[in-house]
């Protein structure tokens, strides 16, 4: 509907594209047209066909009414006798005895096919002195709502393609009191004069004589004509219209059928039920590929096949050279090894007018990775977390903007709602006074969609998490266009290769002019995970170069991921912390608390318990280590890992029963001793002056750890999943401005896109699980790029020690497999590889509990 609609107060020729701003998005969900002109050329129509066809579709009408340039004495003079035919052919169907253009064919069928089905009238309008010289235009859609537009333009082609024209609309939805009676009063007014009731009027309009209107009926051919091949006669032609291609079959001298099989086979996969429909999602690669086999196939049955011009331009622009682009991301990135010199120059120009541009100075290497993200145009960021992949992007958003480049004007980042302050900061650390920012925040403002395309039209960040995708879709759609820079944040969180969220991204994205995703960890679990954003970038591309099956990359042989790794090389940028030389983190410090006799009891009870369960047995031990009421509670998979992230969705639930006695040893035991050490560590750290942040994994440890903070004087703040998005952004702050001490979190909430290592370089481990993702990320909140060569970062991970001879915890065996896994993931980026942390499955957690 028009509410839904990206529309602006007035419209210039020399500034806006009035066919694609205005004419297709308003006619195409329009139900009434009504147009008054001075002049009109059915070329006009040629060049809004598009939203002429919506316009039919809808079941829409539109009346339109001309000016011949005759007084009434010479209309009423010629109407007595022939010469009323050839006078009005000669002014409307001036060209229609004479051999036609194709063009002017085009234009003609066009007009002809609206008003022999209804579609569009057309009446004559006069004036007792002077000439008929009106134009304004009246839009109505099924809601209601009315577009009023008024202003120097015609209905010709002229006017819209060519000629300096103006003209200002009126919104009812939007519009004043005052404004809204501009409306009621055209609407008046043109009724009056189509109707031409008021036979006083100084103006009045006449119908178009019959035969006239007979003779233009002539040229219908059934259909608004896109195309002017598709009029070409004798011949199969195959054109591009709606965004797919449509085969019209205009042969005389060869008849087609749906049993010819020797060209339905070989097109049988691009039949959309068959001859001659074409399935609507074919990439451009199935387009040639169609476009060969009828070639092939009208050469060999000797008639003639044409390719439509719009078809052929479409390829051309769409055509992603992307095998060349493999070659040259490969040589940006040997950059070290041998840098050509015509890279050099272009990178010297490139780094010049980033300077101007930034207020922050990039690092060498984060200035290599903006240029070789502005180079290849789409393309992942798979940099540690903690290396500073917003300034990178914001480097090449810099460069993009800035005035002597001007190829955009946005900056639409898709991610989680956690990374929404990060962006803003960034931006202005990176800016400071030389750019204003001016975002869009869905979490704040939590826009309609009819709000969120009015109030983003002059943003240069709009910010949409994850989760609202799906409900500004469309809108996005029309917002997002080839001076958008598009970023993925934390793209591994898109799951699903078929999920609404990633159809949705795919859909967004494919009008960007700049695309990029960015992952501290772009294979989470399986190679599967790089689907969605290998999808997301190159779209048709991937079938003609990277073409992996889904099941080749679930569990892909030791030859798949050679190939795997050197189809993505080329196409994703990496840079470690050495590289950037953050400070090295000190040794973990591994704090090992033996266990009371009571907890040891408890231990030893969960062993006998949950002894034929591995996974249950798992996570009771972890609440047991620190929390022992937990295990008077059902799990809660969600809570451990968050909704997305939740490998254990399937699972059965907990059935154990506890007896009375083992319900009233586990009260006696509320908390461990584990538990007491690391809230004494956080005391001990806060009379130092030091900040913390505590990590655990159970929202009621966090607040249990809350409360005993505060016991003990200690200024704390708790961010877990239900926490609203404003207030852990003020959380956020009142810890970076150290108005809060200790932070409790747990690391699917707060593990990604925040920085916290200003102020904070001391975490402790309360409570962890077998996720390495979670264990990495939540690291590099305080080890980040930014330190100082004198800050430390330390880690503190408290481990429950079982009494020797006795049943132990897992804390130690999940922290040394952890590290081992680390370390895997190291060597591999060390080598230039991308290797998967597959998701814990019940395999590895029996492995913990091997003798």
């Amino acid at each position: 509907m028009f509410d839904q609609l990206t529309l602006y107060p007035s419209y210039y020729t020399d500034t806006s594209d009035i066919v694609e701003e205005f004419y297709n998005p308003v006619l195409s969900v329009a139900k009434v047209y009504d147009r008054v002109s001075a002049y009109f050329s059915s070329k006009a129509l040629a060049a809004y066909a598009k939203g002429l066809s919506g316009l039919i579709n809808n079941g829409g009408k539109m009346r339109l009414i001309v000016s011949l340039e005759i007084s009434e004495d010479d209309f009423e003079s010629i109407k007595r006798g022939y010469a009323l035919r050839e006078e009005l052919k000669n002014h409307i169907t001036i060209s229609l005895e004479d051999e036609l253009t194709i063009e002017e064919e085009k234009n003609y069928c066009n007009l002809a096919h609206l008003i022999a089905n209804g579609y569009v009238d057309v009446k004559i309008g006069f004036t007792n002195t002077g000439i008929f010289h009106s134009k304004f235009g009246l839009c109505k859609d099924s809601n209601g709502n009315v577009i009023y537009f008024t202003g120097s333009n015609n209905e010709t082609e002229a006017a819209i393609r060519s000629n300096y024209e103006a003209f200002d609309i009126t919104a009812s939805w939007l519009c004043s009191d005052f404004d809204i009676q501009k409306l009621y009063r055209a609407e008046s007014e043109f009724e009056k004069l189509w109707s031409s009731k008021d036979s006083g009027s100084i103006v009045y309009v006449k119908e178009i004589n019959e035969i006239i209107k007979k003779k233009i009926i002539q040229f219908d051919r059934g259909r608004v004509i896109l195309n002017i091949e598709t009029l070409t006669d004798d011949a199969l032609i195959l054109a591009y219209e709606g965004d797919k291609i449509v085969l019209y079959d205009n042969l005389k001298s060869y008849k087609i059928s749906s049993r010819d099989m020797a060209i339905s086979q070989r097109l049988l996969p691009y039949y959309d039920g068959g001859y001659p429909n074409f399935s609507s999602d074919l990439t451009y690669i199935e387009m040639n590929e169609v476009i060969k086999i009828l070639e092939k196939y009208a050469k060999r049955k000797r008639f003639n096949f044409i390719v439509s011009k719009s078809l052929k331009e479409y390829l051309s622009t769409v055509a992603y050279f992307i095998k060349e682009r493999a070659d040259y991301g490969k040589s940006i990135k040997y950059y070290e090894e041998e840098l050509d010199p015509i890279i050099a120059d272009r990178f010297e120009n490139f780094k010049s007018v980033v300077e101007n541009e930034l207020e922050r100075t990039l690092r060498l290497k984060q200035m290599w990775s903006a240029f070789y993200m502005y180079e290849m145009k789409n393309a992942a960021n798979f940099s540690v977390p903690g290396a500073g992949k917003t300034s990178m992007i914001y480097g090449a958003f810099a460069y993009l903007n800035s005035t002597a480049i001007d190829k955009v004007d946005k900056l639409v980042m898709l991610g989680p709602k956690n990374s929404f302050l990060s962006w803003k900061d960034e931006f202005k650390s990176n800016f400071a006074d030389k750019k204003t920012l001016k975002f869009l925040d869905v979490q704040l403002t939590k826009p309609s969609e009819f709000e969120f395309r009015f109030e983003s039209g002059d943003r240069n960040l709009i910010l949409v998490n994850y989760e609202s995708l799906p409900k500004y879709e469309s809108a996005l759609l029309d917002i997002i266009d080839s001076r958008t820079m598009l970023v993925f944040d934390e793209v591994h969180k898109i799951k699903g290769i078929t999920s609404i969220r990633a159809q949705a991204a795919k859909r967004v994205s494919a009008k960007a002019g700049y695309k990029y995703v960015l992952t501290g960890t772009p294979i989470p679990n399986t190679y599967q995970d790089i689907y969605n954003l290998l999808n997301i970038l190159y779209d048709d591309e991937y079938k003609i170069f990277f073409n992996f099956k889904k099941n080749d990359l679930k569990e892909p042989s030791p030859i798949m991921v050679e190939k795997i790794n050197d189809k993505l090389y080329p196409f994703f940028w990496r840079t470690t912390k050495k590289e950037l030389e953050v400070p090295p983190a000190n040794e973990d410090d591994l704090v090992q608390v033996p266990a009371s006799n009571e907890e040891q009891e408890i231990i030893n009870l969960l062993y006998r318990k949950y002894g034929r369960s591995a996974f249950h047995l798992y996570i009771r031990l972890i609440q047991a280590s620190a929390n022992p009421d937990l295990l008077l509670k059902s799990l809660d998979y969600i809570e451990m890992y968050g909704e997305e992230n939740n490998p254990w969705k399937d699972m059965d639930p907990d059935a154990i029963v506890f007896t009375k006695e083992e319900i009233d040893l586990i009260k006696r035991v509320p908390k461990t001793s584990k538990y007491y050490a690391a809230i004494d560590l956080a005391e001990d750290l806060h009379a130092e002056g030091k900040q913390s942040i505590i990590w655990c994994m159970f929202v009621d440890t966090i607040n249990k750890v809350y409360q005993d903070l505060r016991m003990r004087g200690i200024r704390a703040g708790i961010i877990y999943g239900s926490t609203p998005q404003d207030e852990r952004d003020k959380m956020i702050k009142a810890f970076l401005n150290k108005e809060i001490e200790v932070l409790v979190t747990n690391p699917h909430t707060l593990a990604e896109s925040v920085s916290l290592h200003h102020t904070c370089h001391d975490a402790i481990y309360l409570e962890y699980s077998f996720n390495l993702t979670h264990m990495l990320q939540s690291r590099d909140r305080i080890h980040r790029l930014g330190l100082k060569d004198t800050d430390y970062t330390q880690y503190y991970y408290f481990i429950l020690q079982g009494n020797e001879g006795e049943r132990n915890t897992i804390d130690e065996r999940i922290y040394y497999r952890l590290k081992e896994k680390e370390k895997r993931m190291v060597d591999a980026i060390e080598r230039g590889v991308l290797e998967p942390d597959p998701e814990v499955d019940l395999a590895e957690i029996l492995s913990l509990f091997d003798n």
